[in-house]
């Protein structure tokens, strides 16, 4: 049953903005150490906008982004499906009332173990870019409903999945559609991704009509059991951005489909990025002449190690603001670090930001995407909390919409 408690959530008086609930968990608990506060209502608002823009795109969200609780609880309760990579992360769906046919197996390269783990808790649907991965799922698990995954990358990505993932979609696609026949496995679909975050749309219209190919030349060869095309992930999530581009090209693309045939897809980010924001306390400043220049050096309680991957690996560089009041409007070349004792562990590196003083909060937005999920105790530095939150009027919104769903795919539990 979808209730507060059941989602592990607090409610804030309307009124209330996030620095409000920042300052009111910093004032309640006293607090020095990191957390999260997450938005349920964000997460609701981002599936209505979902099904009301693409309705015949059926989300599985991707768990590897962000596999909160209350993130996997809310989704389930609005009969989402999952992408799910390893026996854990369909361990941790199926024990919120999931059906484990809203689950996909999308790991191209699955470990044996987990195939008979699949196996025993009939998570049929599953992915395969390989001889060698038919030859082993035929051998564990010939019951599985096999997904092609062709590659089809974007231009335009920070990350390419194709430099692992996906076979060519034309004859090597094609010999795997062939053995999958001769092997006497099920063909139910194909599936691709474009990279994340996508920065060309029109990615997805090549993904589709090579899928719609492929569906084609399996049914001349008898495989007509194909029902799906899996369009995969790459949505952005950030606060402001919208899929209304994503939803015409798509939704083009996908008008002169048979309505027999499923179309579903893997969104991460989207459903998570702008949900989360992160709040630190700034423990230790210096100030460092540096090749006669002057260099702020902040050294908060959480870094790289646990919740700043992206900015690790060069692909984010997202500025804080601070709780404290008034702005402070002259900025100073800075350098932010996170609590490790890796020189590594740098968050922000000579970049302009206002003079921030011992005991400051620095607030970071659109923290919600493979943040938490990434997070390790180096150097006995835990991970942050969480805190999910609704405001009075969203909690009423948000429970009138849940229950408006068809009850026939809701969960049980």
């Amino acid at each position: 049953m979808f209730t507060i408690n059941s989602i592990g959530a607090k409610v804030f008086e309307d009124t209330m903005d996030d620095f409000d609930i920042i300052k009111s968990i910093i004032d309640t608990d006293s607090k020095e150490d990191p957390f999260y506060i997450l938005d349920v209502a964000d997460i609701v608002e981002k599936h209505r906008n979902w099904i009301t823009k693409m309705p015949r795109v059926f989300p599985h969200y991707a768990i590897k982004c962000n596999s909160h609780a209350t993130v996997i609880k809310v989704l389930a309760d609005m009969n989402t499906g999952f992408d799910c990579a390893s026996e854990q992360e369909i361990e941790q769906v199926l024990t919120h009332g999931v059906s484990p046919e809203r689950i996909i197996f999308a790991n191209p390269t699955k470990l044996p173990a987990h195939i008979r783990f699949a196996k025993k808790v009939n998570v049929r649907m599953t992915t395969a870019d390989s001889e060698s991965e038919l030859l082993k799922i035929k051998d564990l698990f010939p019951e599985a409903k096999i997904v092609i995954r062709i590659r089809c990358d974007a231009k335009v990505t920070q990350v390419c999945f194709g430099t692992k993932f996906g076979c060519d979609p034309n004859e090597e696609a094609v010999g795997l559609i062939r053995l999958t026949k001769s092997l006497g496995l099920t063909l139910h679909g194909f599936s691709f991704h474009v990279g994340s975050p996508c920065g060309e749309i029109a990615a997805y219209s090549r993904g589709i009509a090579a899928c719609k190919r492929l569906i084609a030349f399996a049914k001349t060869i008898g495989c007509n059991e194909v029902q799906m095309i899996d369009i995969g992930g790459g949505f952005p999530g950030d606060t402001g951005t919208d899929i209304d581009q994503f939803a015409a090209v798509i939704n083009e693309a996908i008008e002169d489909i048979d309505s027999s045939i499923k179309i579903i897809s893997e969104p991460g980010q989207y459903y998570v990025s702008s949900a989360f924001t992160l709040a630190s306390c700034l423990h230790t400043k210096k100030t460092l002449l540096r090749e006669e220049k002057l260099i702020k050096m902040y050294y908060i309680t959480c870094g790289v190690y646990s919740s700043f991957i992206d900015e690790l690996l060069k692909l984010k560089s997202r500025i804080p603001v601070t709780l404290c009041v008034p702005e402070r409007c002259e900025t100073f070349a800075s350098s932010v670090f996170g609590p490790t004792c890796d020189s590594l562990d740098c968050i922000l590196k000579d970049v302009l930001l206002p003079e921030f003083e011992i005991g400051d909060w620095l607030v970071w937005k659109d923290m919600g995407a493979y943040s938490i999920a990434a997070a390790c105790p180096f150097n006995g530095f835990l991970p942050p909390s969480v805190f999910p939150f609704v405001r009075k009027r969203q909690w009423t919104e948000i429970t009138e919409f849940i229950n408006s769903l068809p009850r026939s795919e809701k969960n049980t539990d």
